[in-house]
């Protein structure tokens, strides 16, 4: 890895912005801009930087935007990896995508909101996995010896309302997500997953400007999978992996259909501003179950993962003159432990003699974050973010003993220059990070239990154990056409990563779409 290059694409995003920098000293003899550019540009800017809480507070969406607010785009992506960092979630993806999202002001004192999302193109490069939304369901997957791609549709339908009665606000979210997956040529599996979630929040005004809510939820999700083989002449052998390598021996072979079935619940509180100064602060707890069932075998169920996610972040905007500042520390910690179902050895109507929870998976996160916004003019901005980020995340099978355990220092930087003409709006970004492993430790005894996918697990502890460097470029041209839209806009964003052991990935997306 060579940080070299970290810089040289530091420097050439510099100068590309050097005359929009210098045009801020020529601000006085430009036309004023439209005033729906400036929405737009302070929309994105709050939106992205100085958000105040974790998106699972409802009733903050009341102060949220001082004006409606609606975007919709379409566009391509596509991401790549040389070597995938987990190959049971593939190298890469290429889709074709259709986003909108919207808040509206519908009274002085209620807003709603929404969002909807399609996407189609596929998954590639996936080995040792034919399901779908796999950090949902992991470890406990089908799986087959060959990598192949899947072809995906994915929806999402997402919308909520708040309303304000004197010091006491409440609301409500309902969101539905639906993905289909598919392949057709041997092996051929076809998973359809199901995801609903309710949340409903209260706040109430306990100062002038400062109010505390609360926010509970749950949800249901369900997936069906089956794995159908054309070729009489083909491999019929498929595997229920159990983690690490590991495999339920007792079904390997023609238990081709499964389903899951989870359920979670959250709950958080939070305390905002109105006026989205000062201090911002906000924790949730959420719990969910989700269970594998053999559908070709009565729905018999032999394995099941409980996942606790806590996560928090506490943040201080501010103003001086004419910079905006938000300093925020976020924190997040998640465990999750899989457990095994052992039944007799009879043919059918088994029956439970054990069970034993030998998988864990534990992740934590602590990130810090200075984020400010310099007002040149009222036509020029600059946004500079820093952050750093210390993450640690442990992959364990109790017997026989496995273990891949990472740590990392991540130090990265964000900046943004955005520049408004009078019938136009240009905005220029630049991120760049680098990964730098503090500590790793792999063990993986006794592969002779299962040696297919040993070589799939080394491939992931060295690409998981690497050092990397990040570099990215995001450019957004927005222009007012007609008065009926705020602007039209394209949006290109391009990205790569330099990981120390030669490996590469990068990801493209280019879009289009207007607000209103």
């Amino acid at each position: 890895m060579s940080l070299s290059r970290l810089y040289h694409c530091f420097l050439i995003v510099i100068y590309c912005c050097l005359p929009l920098m210098g045009a801020a000293q020529e601000s006085e003899r430009d036309s004023l801009p439209s005033h729906s550019l400036v929405y737009v540009r302070e929309a994105d800017t709050y939106l992205r930087y100085f958000s105040r809480l974790i998106g699972t507070d409802i009733t903050s969406n009341l102060d949220e935007f001082h004006h409606s607010f609606s975007q919709i785009k379409a566009g391509y992506q596509h991401d790549n990896t040389s070597l995938p960092l987990d190959a049971q979630q593939g190298s890469g993806a290429e889709l074709m995508f259709f986003r909108a999202q919207s808040h509206m002001k519908t009274s002085k004192n209620a807003v709603a909101w929404g969002e909807a999302c399609y996407e189609n193109g596929q998954r590639m490069g996936i080995s040792w996995n034919l399901n779908s939304d796999y950090k949902r369901i992991f470890p406990y997957v089908i799986a087959d010896t060959t990598t192949l791609s899947m072809l995906r549709e994915y929806y999402l339908f997402r919308g909520g309302y708040a309303h304000q009665l004197n010091k006491l606000a409440l609301g409500a979210e309902l969101s539905y997500r639906s993905t289909t997956e598919y392949r057709d040529v041997d092996p051929r599996p076809k998973n359809t997953s199901l995801d609903v979630q309710v949340r409903l929040g209260a706040g109430y005004v306990v100062s002038a400007q400062r109010m505390v809510g609360l926010t509970v939820g749950a949800g249901r999700y369900n997936q069906q999978s089956n794995v159908l083989f054309m070729n009489p002449q083909g491999n019929r052998v498929l595997y229920h992996l159990m983690g690490l390598g590991m495999q339920y021996f007792r079904f390997k072979g023609l238990q081709n259909a499964v389903k899951y079935e989870g359920s979670n619940y959250l709950i958080g509180l939070s305390t905002y501003t109105k006026n989205r100064m000062g201090l911002q602060a906000s924790a949730d707890l959420a719990y969910e179950t989700v269970q594998k069932r053999l559908a070709s075998e009565r729905d018999v169920p032999i394995c099941d993962a409980f996942q606790t996610t806590w996560r928090s972040d506490i943040s201080w905007i501010g103003q001086r003159k004419q910079w905006t500042y938000k300093v925020t520390l976020n924190v997040e910690a998640v465990e999750r432990d899989g457990q095994e179902r052992f039944y007799d050895s009879g043919l059918t109507n088994y029956q439970q003699i054990a069970s034993a929870r030998p998988f864990v998976f534990q992740r934590q996160m602590m990130c810090l974050s200075v984020t400010a916004l310099r007002r040149f003019s009222p036509l020029t901005w600059l946004i500079i973010q820093p952050n750093v980020a210390y993450e640690v995340q442990n992959t364990q099978y109790i017997m026989p003993v496995r273990q891949l355990k990472t740590a990392f220092m991540i130090p990265s930087l964000q900046m943004k220059v955005s520049r408004l003409f009078s019938k136009s709006l240009l905005s220029v970004g630049l991120q760049t990070a680098v990964g730098r492993q503090m500590h790793h430790h792999f063990v993986f005894d006794e592969p002779e239990l299962f040696d297919k996918p040993v070589e799939m697990f080394r491939n992931n502890a060295a690409m998981q154990q690497a050092n990397y460097c990040d570099a990215a470029l995001e450019v957004r041209y927005d222009v007012q056409l007609i008065k009926a839209l705020s602007s039209v806009f394209v949006q290109i964003t391009a990205g790569h990563r330099w990981f120390d052991n030669h490996q590469k990935a990068y990801n493209t997306e280019l879009s289009v779409g207007v607000t209103l």
